[in-house]
């Protein structure tokens, strides 16, 4: 490691040219966390530590962050009229953030989910009949992403003096489908264009669009906006995809919050009888919750969120795109989860 990242207070190299550096580094990493992961139904990455401030011993080695994430969410006796059913969903994710130079950086993750459907107390077909114990087996779910950040010169301003600029490129590729189906059935892949906006400590966002194929055929262009606003000290409200997360800081080991976010999902599901094909499944959910979050030690955090789904269906469509049958649920409890390892 060179000796301007990692010398020592003696050093001649220890002036601004590591400080500027150092903060072209950190910058660069908080740019990384607004990148635009709106082409996804949830959003995917931890918002940046504002309050962090910039060590002049930090090498660059030192400035890689590694991340894994597993958590469960529960959803209980969601009342569909004709059946009743819990959800599953196991999840662990991986996130590797990397800086390549002062100003650029890379970000790689992976991700794994699993979704399962136990149905009770009535029948439950889907107009595609029963496998297992309902109308579609265990849904699983892989993505891997990259994304790269180049973050302009610092003496590019427009609004305030205070504000920094950057450039996002993301790209995807993911695989969704039924337990027996074929996993090569269930691909797409996408990508996407931000710029990154920051205004000093407290307001970051991302605006730009994202492309993606879709499952049934063709490619879906959609707008992406996502922000991060620090109130004051104790609040913050941050954009979770399609939804919003309201934040009260107590202290810096503990936090509690509230969120309300759409999710939409689609998976490949098995060969079926028949005119249907290879159906197609989409599950779209609200969760709103309330929750909190708890740094045990330095390198775990547990989280824990429950709530109400405020929506929760279930539509299945045949090889050709027409709908075949949709259920829909009324409210119902869920609870999720999550050890943040870091």
């Amino acid at each position: 490691m060179s000796t301007a990242l990692h010398g020592t207070p003696s050093s001649p190299l220890r002036g601004p040219r590591v400080r500027t550096r150092c903060r072209f580094l950190f910058a660069l990493l908080a740019c990384l966390v607004a990148a635009p992961a709106l082409a996804q139904e949830t959003r995917e990455y931890d918002l940046p530590n504002l309050e962090e401030q910039v060590k002049r011993e930090r090498s660059l080695k030192e400035l890689v962050k590694v991340r894994f994430k597993a958590s469960n969410r529960f959803v209980g006796m969601a009342d569909f009229g004709s059946y009743r059913a819990n959800s599953y969903q196991p999840e662990g994710r991986l996130k590797i953030t990397v800086p390549v130079a002062r100003n650029a950086g890379i970000r790689l993750m992976g991700t794994g989910r699993v979704l399962h459907y136990d149905f009770d107390e009535g029948s439950a077909d889907l107009g595609i009949g029963t496998r297992s114990d309902g109308p579609f087996d265990d849904l699983y779910r892989w993505t891997v992403r990259m994304q790269g950040a180049y973050f302009l010169d610092e003496e590019f301003t427009i609004f305030s003096p205070r504000e920094r600029w950057s450039l996002i490129a993301d790209s995807f590729v993911q695989s969704r489908w039924e337990d027996g189906a074929d996993v090569s059935e269930g691909i797409n892949g996408g990508g996407g264009l931000a710029v990154g906006y920051r205004l000093g400590k407290t307001f970051e966002m991302a605006g730009g669009v994202s492309v993606r194929s879709r499952l049934r055929g063709g490619v879906g262009i959609r707008p992406l906006v996502e922000f991060d606003w620090k109130i004051n000290d104790r609040w913050k409200l941050s954009s979770q995809g399609i939804g919003l997360q309201l934040e009260r800081r107590f202290s810096e080991r503990f936090t509690v919050f509230t969120r309300a976010r759409w999710e939409n999902n689609f998976f490949r599901l098995d060969q079926r009888g028949g005119d249907i094909g290879r159906p197609s499944l989409r599950i779209r959910q609200l969760p709103v919750g309330l929750g909190g979050w708890w740094n045990i030690g330095r390198h775990l955090r547990l989280t824990a969120l429950g709530g109400v789904m405020a929506m929760h269906e279930l539509r299945v469509k045949d090889r050709d795109g027409s709908e075949i049958d949709t259920d829909t649920a009324d409210p119902s409890p869920y609870f999720l989860i999550r050890f943040d390892f870091r």
